[in-house]
């Protein structure tokens, strides 16, 4: 027994051992092949900004202690070149609290006097996206670059980050939208995924300056499914499309207990922090809608975090004839379906990538889709639609 747990031991050290000395360029190699396949590559008439960050990414040193981190981001400066916000790569592994070491305990350091940064980002105007940004005792320090900013950690997550580390890098793609290169706050996985840095507010990550104050275009409510009236004004909160169980199941559901309902000649439908999902839940609610709410009043509220089907599900609307979206520009990740998961060969990356496009929803990938009423993130948005309709009727 004893002999066939050191071998165990023994096999596990020599992968961790070949993963950490593990050639990044072999990892660049099939990322290059799989990209090639996407239909984003395919829909990407000008492929300059991808071929430098491709050539950038074969020609970098690596070295040091931290080369997962450094691939991992030279993985990322390729991806964000292609107009495809679904695409990501990730890592298997992260930070065990128990104390077990792994790869990707291994982060950059910021090269500079922490105090003198703390100083120099307090005093960022709250439109500045450099600045100090902080939830529940965890604070980093965002510092800008020509195409990226630098996430520092400044304070908090002692178990699992140290003062000084650098968390990862925000690569910009729009305006105030940038792809995410991090390692989570919890257990340092590597991970990409699209924010928006705006107003003092991170709220992908729930991050804010102190200075920003409340951020009212989030959702207050915890249930993925909501109803309720007053007077004439019907409320619904649907948090999710996802047409797997038990998500799928819920909403069916709740679809079916809308039919018991009185239908009002006012509808404020809500879809904002909604992840997306697919049309095998989407359908139903859209089905109910045409069937119930056709001639109605409708005022869909959608923001930054309103992603994939649920921006796909914003746009169908238009088809009604009274209706109004509210809010702030969605995600902009709505283009493409995710479906495909690659493994690589170097550092226990994976990636998940897409497989298909929807041409129609092409002009909107990235950019989002837009309000025809912006609302103010310093006051409730549901109090701002009540008011909006009581002044429209």
């Amino acid at each position: 027994m004893k002999l066939v747990v050191y071998f165990l031991i023994l096999i596990f050290s020599l992968s961790s051992f070949s993963q950490s000395n593990c050639d990044c360029a072999k990892n660049i190699r099939v990322l290059d092949q799989t990209l090639q396949d996407l239909p984003v590559y395919r829909n990407t008439e000008d492929l300059t900004a991808y071929n430098e960050a491709l050539s950038l990414a074969e020609s970098y040193d690596y070295t040091g202690t931290n080369m997962a981190y450094q691939c991992f981001q030279q993985m990322s400066n390729i991806l964000v070149t292609l107009n495809d916000r679904h695409n990501m790569i990730y890592s298997e592994l992260g930070f065990d609290v128990e104390g077990t070491d792994t790869l990707y305990h291994r982060f950059p350091r910021y090269q500079g006097d922490l105090d003198s940064l703390r100083a120099k980002l307090k005093n960022m105007p709250l439109e500045d996206v450099q600045g100090i940004y902080s939830r529940n005792g965890f604070s980093i320090g965002l510092i800008a670059s020509e195409d990226h900013l630098t996430v520092v950690n400044l304070s908090g997550g002692k178990e699992v980050w140290q003062e000084g580390e650098i968390i990862g890098r925000f690569l910009k793609y729009d305006n105030a939208r940038y792809l995410a290169a991090i390692g989570k706050f919890h257990d340092k996985t590597l991970v990409n995924l699209p924010v928006e840095v705006k107003n003092g507010h991170i709220p992908k990550l729930q991050l804010s300056k102190s200075t920003a104050g409340k951020d009212h275009s989030r959702v207050k409510a915890s249930e993925t499914y909501l109803h309720s009236r007053n007077d004439d004004v019907t409320y619904l909160r649907i948090g999710s499309f996802s047409g797997y169980n038990p998500v799928l199941k819920n909403a069916e559901n709740f679809y079916q207990s809308l039919e018991e309902k009185a239908v009002t000649k006012n509808l404020i439908l809500d879809l904002r922090d909604n992840g997306g999902g697919g049309n095998r839940n989407s359908d139903i609610l859209y089905k109910y809608l045409r069937k119930n709410y056709r001639n109605a009043n409708l005022y869909v509220l959608i923001n930054g975090t309103t992603v994939s089907n649920a921006e796909q599900f914003a746009l169908r609307l238009q088809k009604f004839q009274n209706l109004k979206l509210l809010g702030s520009t969605t995600s902009g990740t709505i283009a493409y379906e995710l479906g495909n998961s690659y493994d690589f060969p170097c550092h226990n990356f994976k990636g998940f990538f897409t497989f298909k496009d929807h041409k129609k929803y092409l002009e909107y990938e990235t950019s989002g889709v837009h309000p025809d009423i912006k609302l103010d993130n310093s006051e409730d948005w549901i109090k701002q639609t009540e008011e909006y309709i009581a002044k429209s009727n």
